[in-house]
């Protein structure tokens, strides 16, 4: 995770003190990243890229959708097709995607502690029994859209607390502006 984190400030020391950063954006690279590295042992690398990874493009757009969706009337959903394509392309992607990391996995062994191979190879004491591979791919997927949601807010409030500390600021100070707010 040092090593994800590391090339997000590397990434921001190259542009330089007047270049704007989208801190949103490059958050929820380093949260999914960090998260599909510890998790999954597999690395998206959103730091080596222009545009984020296939991954991340198809969760934002299914937590778009679906936010959309529960505020929309479900009869203007019928008739949105192209809407409808494109949520059933991003979750075939996520899908896909997580698949394709369990059959890797399958296929190539790793002696690693991570979630991944704990499902992979995990059984209930009193069946015996595995998870299936549609399990898998839900859980791996929820633990990335889950997990980013937690990781991201607990890593925006360690900067903010870093740069008030840094400034001389203090956090009541930007507790109480906040509460002006």
């Amino acid at each position: 995770m040092l090593d994800i984190a590391t090339q997000m400030v590397v990434k921001w020391a190259r542009f330089g003190p007047k270049e704007k950063i989208n801190v949103t954006a490059d958050f929820t690279s380093l949260t999914l990243d960090s998260i599909a590295l510890c998790a999954m042992g597999t690395r998206f690398n959103s730091f080596y890229h222009e545009s984020p990874h296939r991954f991340v493009d198809a969760m934002l757009g299914v937590l778009a959708e679906s936010g959309a969706r529960a505020v929309r009337p479900g009869l203007a959903t019928y008739f949105m097709g192209s809407v409808q394509k494109k949520y059933d392309d991003d979750i075939a992607t996520l899908r896909g995607i997580a698949g394709d990391l369990a059959a890797e996995r399958r296929a190539h062994p790793v002696e690693k502690n991570d979630l991944l191979n704990a499902m992979l190879k995990g059984k209930d004491p009193k069946t015996g029994e595995g998870l299936t591979d549609e399990s898998i791919i839900n859980n791996m997927i929820t633990f990335l859209i889950a997990g980013k949601r937690s990781c991201f807010y607990g890593g925006i409030s360690a900067v903010v607390g870093i740069r008030a500390d840094l400034c001389g600021i203090g956090w009541r100070r930007i507790l109480a502006t906040a509460a002006e707010k």
